[in-house]
Formats: structure tokens, sequence, C-alpha cells
């Protein structure tokens, strides 16, 4: 058994926080949005610096754009969600998992040829975007607004309804049978492979954040960060497994815009870049940090290095409030954060619920049979549900990347380190 999981009195673990949760089989877009707009349809689900969703008005998006993916693509189709961000490209997202077909999210920063190029290459049918240039030979292209637009002539989709869990197994309006273990989104990595994820690992992920932080009811977030970047989708898909609000700031939002909606809808996360720490610890922009200042119960820095703890002290100053750190990576979501109830500067955190780490050989990758704290270092490897489903395309040809993934362990490549207390610390490998 890993580490993170035994019974040991000299490691701090927070109170009330479980290390264990089960995970709901129901697909993704019935558990941040279906099951809400039935019980709570008037709660504002995403919001911006202009413009507001509840959950009754998301889900009748969500079940257009699902039906006007349905009426285009087969089950195993892949849809690039490649232009729209902000509000639109969460409904975009939600939409194409609540239609069972595979949304490929990628960078919205792409010229719109270059972006439909790549989804091209990568073998997506369709690319929603928001100013199509011009169609690659094999995939068509369209905006959100005519994907909708034809949804709702076409009809509503079967199974997208508030009162449907979308359990494992079940046939969708076109009759192909879903399974929430199956690659249901696709995310790029930092090395230009295909980590698919399902509707289970995305749940795992949403779930175990909240629990590990032990969020309330109305607990909203802020996503700052790009949707195609696993810390932006988790920032919407957490607040929105709450049944709570996610701001979503979108490619051009603009700071003081931000501020207001981050005061008006009383945000209590965000995360943002660790590089971010400096401007914002020297009051930069001061308007947003004055509604960070105002709002926050903490704010996550994301870092997959070493960091200064002296910036995070200075901002912890700043805000007058908890300043976390999380390492998380593409194919997994979450994997290390910080607590609010206690924390060491220089450490990045703790495991977070439901995820287990073990110590490996840096240069094999194979587990070591002893203990963190009797290592310098090693690279990590874990298990957890939240953990994708599987590398897609040319990854499964990469002998590197075809170990990665083996009997339910994920291999990092990541360097830590250990204390006596069970802080970690990432290592320069």
């Amino acid at each position: 058994m890993g580490k993170t999981i035994a019974i040991n009195p000299s490691w701090y673990w927070p109170d009330d926080v479980p290390r264990l949760i089960g995970i709901p089989p129901f697909f993704c877009d019935h558990m941040t949005v279906g099951r809400w707009a039935k019980r709570r349809p008037d709660t504002v689900a995403l919001a911006d610096a202009d413009e507001s969703l509840t959950y009754a008005e998301l889900w009748t998006r969500v079940r257009a754009v699902a039906a006007g993916l349905q009426g285009r693509l087969d089950g195993d189709d892949r849809v690039a969600i490649c232009g729209p961000d902000g509000i639109d490209g969460v409904v975009s997202v939600i939409g194409a998992l609540a239609a069972r077909v595979r949304p490929l999210l990628l960078d919205a920063g792409f010229g719109g040829d270059e972006s439909a190029e790549k989804a091209a290459a990568i073998g997506a049918k369709l690319a929603v975007m928001q100013s199509p240039a011009g169609e690659p030979s094999g995939m068509e292209v369209v905006e959100l607004a005519e994907l909708e637009e034809a949804g709702r002539k076409d009809g509503d989709v079967e199974q997208a309804n508030p009162g449907s869990a979308g359990v494992s197994s079940k046939a969708n309006g076109n009759g192909r049978v879903s399974d929430v273990h199956e690659q249901a989104l696709d995310l790029v990595t930092p090395d230009g492979w295909l980590a698919g994820h399902s509707h289970y690992s995305l749940v795992s992920g949403a779930l175990s954040m909240a629990e590990f932080l032990q969020l309330e009811d109305g607990s909203n977030w802020l996503s700052a960060m790009p949707l195609w970047g696993w810390e932006g989708l988790y920032s919407v898909l957490v607040p929105l497994y709450m049944g709570a609000t996610a701001v979503v700031a979108g490619a051009d939002g603009a700071d003081d815009g931000i501020a207001y909606a981050v005061d008006d809808h009383s945000v209590t996360y965000t995360i943002l870049p660790y590089d971010r720490s400096q401007d914002l610890a020297r009051r930069r922009p001061k308007r947003l940090v004055d509604a960070f200042k105002r709002n926050l119960d903490g704010l996550m820095l994301t870092t997959d290095r070493p960091f200064s703890p002296n910036d995070r002290r200075k901002l912890r100053k700043t805000l007058d409030t908890p300043v976390l750190t999380v390492f998380g990576m593409t194919e997994t979501g979450p994997i290390l954060a910080s607590h609010p109830s206690w924390y060491v500067d220089e450490s990045i955190g703790i495991p977070v619920t439901n995820v287990e780490v073990q110590p490996a050989n840096p240069q094999t990758g194979e587990p070591l049979d002893t203990m963190w704290e009797l290592l310098d270092y090693a690279t990590m490897v874990i298990r957890a549900p939240l953990v994708m489903a599987t590398y897609e395309g040319a990854a499964t040809e990469d002998e590197r990347l075809g170990s990665r993934l083996e009997e339910g362990w994920f291999r990092t490549w990541a360097m830590a380190s250990f204390d006596a207390n069970g802080m970690m610390y990432l290592v320069d490998g």
C-alpha cells in the first residue's frame, strides 16, 4: 500500500478531509450541469465580465450543442474545440461531452487556418471555431452559434435532460453505447501527445479537489487559465460539480472587468501560474488584487518546478489569504497541493484526496519498496481515479510513454523529496 494511504501519526493530514472517497459512476455533463439544472435552475452557473448563465440556461445551450453534434458525428468521432473561449468555450466542451462524442481541446491562440489544420491532422471530423477561415479536407468547420441553431431545429438530444444521470453503459440518442470509463475528452500535453480522459476521470478530479479543499456550497471559482489546460478546465469543473458559479475570464478578459465579476460573484478560489506571483505581490493589477483580497479563501499557484518561497510569502502578505501551491499534469489533473489549514512555504504540498503517491527509481520509473523519508529524492508514480484513460495517436508508439500508464500506476517522471511531516518538495531532475 502506498505511503499516502498508510496510517502514520507523524504525517500531517487535514482534519475532516477524506484520504479516499468513492466516485459516482455518472457522466461529467450530468454531474456538473444536468443535475443542478433540475435542483437549482436559477443559480448562476457561468459568468464573465458581461453576462451570466443560470444552470437552466446553461443546460438549454448544452442540449442544443449536443443535438447539433449528434446530427453531424458518430460516437467515436472527434470534435475540436479550438476557437470559443470564456462562456462559449465551456458550453462547447460540456455540449460535446453530453453528445457522447470526443472533444479535443486546442489552444485558442492559434490562428484560424492553423487551428483547423492542426485539428484535421489529429483526426477531428469537425471543428468548432469563432471565425472559420476554411475547411481542410475531410473536416467540417462551424461556429458555435450555427451548431446551437441546428441543434434547436433538430430537436433535443436524448439522454440529456436534467433527470438523466447518464450512468455507465447507457445508449445515447443515436443508439451509441457510452460508458463513463471510456475515452471521452482529449487534451494535448506540453510534449504534443494526446491524453484521453474519461467522464470518470474528469468527475474524479473535480470531486477530489472539492473534498481536499473542503469546499462548501457557494464556493465560486475564477477560471483565469485556458480551458485547454488542466488548470483552466478544473477551475470550471470543480465549482460546477459543487453547483456553484464559475467566473470565466476568457482569453481577452480585461483585469478590471474580471475584478468586478470576482466581487459580484464572491469568488473564493482561483488557479494562476506561479509566474504571476511577483506582479500580484506588487499589487498589479491593483483592482484585481483588491478584489482577490476582499473575496478569496485561497489563491492557488500552479507550478511543475521548484519555486521561491519568498514570492509566496510576499503574496500572502499582500492578499492576507492562504497562498497555496498545486502540481498537476495534463494526464492527471491535480496531484499535489497545499491545504489552507497548514502548509510549509517551501513545499508544493501533500497528495490531494484519492491520490496515492509512491517513490520510483528515477532511471527506470519502477516503484521502490522503501519509504519516502529514507530517500534523498525519487520520481513519483501515482495511482488515482483521476488519471486519464489512455494515450492516443503517436504516443501509443513511444516506448517511454507506452510504459507510463501500467497496471493502474502512472509514471509522472517528476522528481520530488519528502519530509517527516509528509510534505513534498519538487526537485530539479
